[in-house]
């Protein structure tokens, strides 16, 4: 059997968790403002984390090719 949620309930959507859509997302949440927050990425435990700003950056950030075209 799978969560049940109230379809009533107005709540504040924000696409991605990165650094600016997971600050908004604590900063409302904080307020008192229901939040849920969306993120095609994969999920990180806090033992996932390299302590090392260059082997971190190539752990955690899209590597892969982006277009910016639109095709």
């Amino acid at each position: 059997m799978g969560t049940k949620f109230d379809l009533d309930r107005e709540v504040v959507v924000i696409i991605g968790s990165g650094a600016g859509g997971g600050t908004l997302g604590n900063e409302l949440a904080q307020k008192g403002i229901d939040v849920v927050i969306l993120e095609a990425g994969k999920r990180h435990e806090t033992n996932d984390f390299i302590n090392d700003e260059w082997p971190s950056f190539n752990q955690l950030a899209w590597l892969d090719k982006r277009t910016t075209s639109g095709t």
